[in-house]
């Protein structure tokens, strides 16, 4: 389905990903890998479980990491609130970014970034601004308050969503500081009529090298 109030190769992109310009709800998926923080050398499996919204900038990302699972990490953005925490059990704080300007714009570039598990969201969510600047280079903005974000999006041969990049607010050692971040996607699956890479790897660059956070799968994805 057409929107008007999109580029033409936007609208090519959205109708070859399979995405729908009526849903209005969320996409549902699990994740299963390991994750990493900045500067940190070891990596610590993790199972997770994200919903992200197709018509405005929200998203969750619970993950439960170490043995048993006994450390829950959170992610989010709601109604314009970011957050994200780090608890044992659940119940005990161990960590907990301050919901400031900098966190804000890091997870509205999530959300962003993560537009290929939520397809219908370049359709649905018309806070969103596209610019053409290839046709394989999108850059995809969004503003929430007065906190602007904006990311590259670079498809494949096969027209597809293969790797992200922008400049992201790292956290390390409770200080923000502004890093090149990037992501690929790749493996896409058809499912429930769109296309869902269900691979993906996220770094940032430290000292001019790529230094990875981030190597997971999803599965169970589904859209209600």
């Amino acid at each position: 389905m057409a929107a008007a109030h999109l580029p033409d190769r936007v609208i090519e992109l959205a109708e070859r990903l399979g995405a729908e310009g009526t849903f209005a709800g969320h996409c549902h998926f699990r994740q299963t890998g390991t994750l990493r923080n900045v500067g940190a050398k070891k990596w610590m499996r993790f199972t997770a479980r994200q919903w992200i919204s197709a018509n405005d900038c929200q998203f969750r990302w619970v993950a439960r990491v170490g043995l048993m699972g006994a450390v829950r990490v959170t992610d989010a953005l709601l109604h314009d609130i970011p957050a994200g925490s780090v608890k044992l059990f659940g119940l005990v704080p161990l960590a907990r970014a301050s919901a400031g300007d900098d966190l804000l714009k890091g997870q509205l570039l999530r959300y962003l970034a993560e537009l290929p598990w939520c397809p219908d969201g370049i359709f649905c969510n018309r806070s969103l601004r596209w610019e053409v600047v290839t046709d394989t280079h999108f850059q995809i903005g969004a503003r929430i308050k007065y906190v602007e974000a904006e990311l590259n999006l670079f498809l494949d041969d096969e027209g597809l969503p293969a790797r992200i990049q922008a400049i992201r607010p790292a956290e390390q050692d409770g200080v923000f500081t502004d890093r090149e971040w990037q992501g690929t996607f790749r493996d896409y699956r058809r499912i429930e009529g769109r296309l869902i890479p269900h691979v993906a790897r996220v770094w940032w660059t430290l000292d001019g090298a790529p230094f990875d956070v981030w190597r997971g799968t999803i599965g169970n994805w589904s859209s209600s």
